[in-house]
């Protein structure tokens, strides 16, 4: 493993970047000067004396006495435990501070949209707020897809949420079979899955339902883009469902489509 590839390991545990390239560079010291440091690092000097310091405070150097400032590195193994105590002790303390918060936060919230949970998602930040339900819906999870198609079907994840017990229901515009990137895949995730998908010639907008509790609804804005309105509200998500389930009946599987629908190369070609 090469000198990169150490420095970004170390910024795992909280070092920058100057910080982790110092460290390397006093493994195996025992009296290092800081003008040592700075040819061995490549750190600029102006910004060892600040690394150095930082490194003692966490216990990954020490500094040995002597006429000037001389500093040695903590081996690995021990420079470790001391930042895991570190970490320890900081959890305690703000759990304390959360504990102490909760016990002067309202118990009932204000007017305030954001106190409810409701948010408002950009479009670039949509997909991640979809990948994330993937990962935390429990019971049930129910998505309308309407044309174009902006993010592609993920049969692997799709598989492992109904081997975990989900009810995953995917409505989705036919008019996107007819796609030449999307059209073949969903049509492959469609009889992968089999009755969890349906089709239908018109999708009215999208929408995602996560265990009857948070709906996510997607807002067209005067530019062109997207935003994605995010509200857990029971209400609310049991509303979008019985919309969903009203398509959902009327929707057909993907053996009931005709040919040219369920084999889009086929027919472009």
């Amino acid at each position: 493993m090469n000198r990169d590839e150490w420095v970004q390991k170390l910024k795992k545990m909280g070092l920058s970047g100057y910080e982790a390239q110092v460290y390397l560079a006093l493994l195996g010291e025992t009296r290092a000067p800081a003008s040592r440091v700075v040819r061995k690092s490549g750190v600029p000097q102006s910004k060892v004396y600040g690394a150095l310091n930082s490194l003692v405070e966490r216990g990954f150097a020490e500094q040995v006495l002597g006429d000037v400032k001389l500093y040695r590195g903590i081996p690995p193994q021990q420079a470790f435990e001391n930042y895991r105590r570190s970490v320890e002790e900081s959890l305690t303390e703000s759990l304390a501070d959360m504990k102490e918060l909760d016990s002067k936060a309202p118990d009932t919230p204000t007017d305030d949209p954001g106190s409810l949970g409701i948010r408002l998602v950009r479009s670039g930040q949509i997909v991640g707020v979809v990948e994330d339900a993937f990962d935390a819906v429990e019971e049930e999870l129910i998505i309308a897809v309407r044309a174009p198609m902006v993010m592609g079907p993920d049969t692997p994840t799709d598989k492992r949420m109904l081997e975990r017990g989900v009810k995953l229901r995917y409505l989705i515009d036919e008019e996107i079979l007819h796609d030449a990137v999307y059209g073949p895949q969903v049509v492959q995730n469609a009889e992968d899955l089999g009755d969890s998908v349906r089709f239908i010639k018109h999708v009215p907008l999208r929408f995602m339902v996560m265990d009857g509790r948070t709906a996510m609804i997607e807002l067209a804005e005067e530019d062109n883009s997207t935003m994605g309105l995010v509200v857990p509200n029971k209400g609310l998500a049991e509303n979008m469902r019985i919309l969903f389930d009203g398509l959902w009946e009327q929707a057909k599987t993907i053996s009931q489509l005709p040919d040219e629908l369920r084999q889009p190369e086929a027919a472009q070609g």
